[in-house]
């Protein structure tokens, strides 16, 4: 039984902004600020700077413009979209071109007026400047210029991903202007925490976004695009990924061996389960893959990773704090 249009158009709208990864980007905001900033600061005897209701406008002010990012980049990969996954298709199918710029648009706006507004409240009106120019990347990524240098489009989203975890930490007030030394030693803590998840985020970003591009190839190499595997030829770009994957695996063993000269087993036994199984297998798969089902495979794979890592906020917090 067919299903009534308003539902398709809601389900293909759903799809169209990637829910998943909008749950993803808030989980990860909230883990940051009710994991690592606020239990932190509330050892040294302050409350963060952003209250439960301007904390909850930041996500979502976060979660719109990445809609709206995401929205864009299907509007102008439609013809390249319709080689690789013409399944996943839903500008100019269920949703119109012009209903598709006019959500971007309107999510831009809502997104960049909340983040002005926590930036206001937050008491430096100039934080309200990191939305706009995010939403600025994001279209220069999406009008073609992540496929016209090779890498330029793959670090940029990569860093804007990994982004999402410092924008929580520049809202911080104390972070930056410590009321005493207490606040100023855990300022410390705090900056390299989400600076080691930073890098985290950025290096598996990276990893995932060449997957991505081998997984791409033929619709890429149709209409011109400058893609790493097409530059320098999937064989390559494996290699690539697994160095960078291996960059990643030689981090957490240095933090296994942090925790376990301190006794902390269960730790070394967690990161090697929930992440360096995990990251093994996509290596693996990589190397096996030859096909676009195949690179998809390890896309996902490197998905589950990027999640766990998340989670490891979660369990870092139950370990430490209580």
């Amino acid at each position: 039984m067919d299903q009534p249009a308003f539902l398709k158009n809601f389900f293909s709208f759903i799809r169209l902004i990637r829910f998943i990864n909008l749950f993803f980007i808030a989980l990860t905001q909230f883990l940051v600020q009710y994991t690592i900033i606020k239990p932190i600061l509330a050892q040294a005897g302050v409350p963060p700077t952003l209250e439960h209701l301007n904390f909850f406008l930041l996500v979502l002010s976060t979660m719109l413009i990445a809609a709206a990012g995401y929205i864009i980049n299907d509007y102008f990969d439609v013809k390249i979209d319709a080689i690789n996954k013409p399944g996943r298709i839903f500008i100019d199918r269920t949703i119109r071109r012009r209903t598709a710029i006019l959500l971007h648009q309107f999510m831009t706006g809502i997104g960049v007026l909340l983040a002005f507004y926590v930036a206001w409240k937050s008491g430096n009106i100039r934080l309200g400047l990191i939305h706009p120019i995010v939403a600025g990347l994001l279209w220069f990524y999406s009008t073609g210029h992540k496929k016209a240098q090779m890498l330029v489009g793959n670090i940029v989203v990569s860093f804007l991903s990994a982004f999402i975890i410092m924008i929580v930490a520049l809202y911080e007030r104390e972070l930056f202007q410590p009321s005493n030394a207490d606040v100023n030693a855990a300022a410390y803590t705090i900056f390299i925490l989400i600076f080691f998840y930073f890098l985290f985020a950025f290096l598996i970003s990276l990893a995932r976004e060449l997957v991505k591009d081998m997984e791409d190839l033929k619709g890429d190499a149709e209409y011109g695009s400058r893609t790493l595997p097409i530059i320098i030829g999937v064989k390559s770009t494996k290699i690539i990924v697994s160095l960078i994957i291996g960059l990643i695996l030689c981090f957490l063993i240095y933090l296994q061996f942090r925790q376990a000269s301190s006794g902390d087993y269960i730790s070394v036994l967690h990161l090697f389960t929930t992440l360096e199984v995990p990251l093994g297998i996509a290596i693996y798969l990589l190397n096996k893959a030859d096909s676009q089902k195949q690179f998809s495979l390890v896309s996902s794979v490197i998905k589950i990773a990027m999640l766990m890592g998340i989670l490891t906020m979660l369990y870092f917090y139950y370990l430490i704090f209580q």
